[in-house]
């Protein structure tokens, strides 16, 4: 009976293995990605601000 509990534990230990590491792929994926959005969007309001301030009309 005890074995069969062992091998129920070493599997549910694998399976958080795996899940952490596809997390861990996913985020650094994603967070990279998010952040040249961030970066292009504060460029844009950024070049926005500054033709605003610097039409001649």
């Amino acid at each position: 009976m005890s074995g069969g509990w062992f091998k129920f534990c070493k599997k549910r230990k694998m399976g958080f293995i795996i899940a952490s590491v596809g997390v861990g792929i996913i985020i650094t994926l994603i967070i990279p990605l998010w952040g040249w959005i961030i970066a292009v969007g504060a460029g844009l309001i950024y070049c926005g601000w500054y033709l605003i301030g610097h039409s001649h009309s």
